[in-house]
């Protein structure tokens, strides 16, 4: 297992900078261990599997976890604004940094094998392990 720290700047989408990161590194099995920083607007799904919502008001990120599998993310994001309102769901492209995002990501890939894989029953790449 190798871990990293990893920062993202102003205006970096967060979905897309992770995945360019495994592709870098070459991470085909990760986990998303931390994540603290701040977004300027956020693009979510929710529950419903279908919905997407999006925010565009300058937030505290205090939760961000998730997994990576062969370039593929699965991850869920939860952010504050100044009136302690949380706003969050499943994330999409479109999560942009405000002023910083400090991310700690584990690569397991020496120790897990681990795929995406259709699943009929959900109609999502699900991980298969």
């Amino acid at each position: 297992m190798k871990p990293y720290l990893i920062r993202l700047k102003p205006s970096q989408d967060i979905k897309e900078e992770l995945i360019q990161f495994s592709i870098k590194y070459n991470i085909k099995v990760g986990s998303i261990v931390s994540a603290v920083g701040s977004v300027s607007k956020m693009s979510v799904r929710i529950a419903d599997g279908k919905t997407v919502a999006q925010d565009e008001e300058n937030r505290e990120v205090f939760a961000l976890s998730g997994t990576l599998v062969r370039h593929q993310i699965h991850a869920h994001i939860a952010a504050i604004n100044t009136k302690m309102e949380v706003f969050g769901g499943h994330l999409m492209d479109g999560c942009l940094v405000h002023t910083t995002m400090e991310i700690t990501l584990l690569d397991m890939s020496d120790t897990i094998n681990a795929s995406r894989e259709y699943d009929e029953n959900t109609g999502y790449d699900e991980l298969f392990v």
